[in-house]
């Protein structure tokens, strides 16, 4: 039947199951999870999770590497009809800041959920060491991953704009924050010397010598 076809009534009640789906499927324990998974023939625990995470520190990457494995089996056709591929994104969302800092993993993942909740809020109230958090896993991610443009690090966003924002809010530019500062620009060539103008004149006259 096509979707011109379909009655109101028949709409509204796919519409209404696809709700229950998502409640059933986000509101589900990590256990109920697992059940669901074993039931499914898909042997994991918050274990193997940590294990896993632990060699990768990239969602992005371990994410992939489930789907590659069980992609097919949880997309396809099945009496548990809440459960899909998007268990393992949930599960990672929900278990991995438990265990691991995202300051010292710097995962674009979770360095994007600590901006997005720190921008729900007036920015200029931010806790500055919320704020030396997200700008020390920037560094992190540079250092672990040998990747040197800040443009590349998150998606949909303006990075330099963003990183001039936080440090815009920072009051407290002591010695400590000015070496953080320093590490940023030693790490992106492309951050923007504006942002911290002494500091990025400091790194200059560094490596001329």
């Amino acid at each position: 039947m096509s979707e011109k076809q379909m009655t109101k009534q028949e709409m509204l009640n796919n519409l209404e199951k696809g709700m229950d789906l998502v409640k059933k499927r986000y509101g589900s324990a990590d256990e109920e999870y697992y059940r669901a998974l074993k039931e499914l023939g898909i042997e994991f625990s918050e274990e193997r999770l940590i294990e896993d995470y632990a060699r990768v520190k990239d969602t992005e990457a371990l994410f992939d590497s489930y789907y590659k494995q069980y992609g097919d089996i949880l997309d396809s056709e099945h009496e548990k009809e809440w459960i899909n591929s998007d268990i393992f994104m949930e599960l990672i969302d929900r278990i991995i800041p438990r265990h691991f800092n995202f300051e010292e993993t710097g995962d674009p993942f979770f360095i994007t959920t600590a901006v997005d909740e720190l921008c729900m809020d007036d920015l200029r109230k931010a806790d500055q060491k919320q704020i030396e958090k997200i700008l020390r896993s920037f560094i992190t991610y540079s250092k672990t991953r040998d990747r040197h443009i800040l443009e590349d690090s998150l998606e949909l966003y303006d990075v330099n704009g963003l990183v001039r924002e936080l440090i815009r809010v920072c009051h407290n530019r002591d010695a400590s924050f000015r070496k953080l500062i320093r590490e940023m620009y030693e790490c992106f060539e492309d951050m923007d010397p504006k942002i911290f103008p002494s500091v990025y004149k400091e790194v200059m006259n560094t490596k001329k010598k």
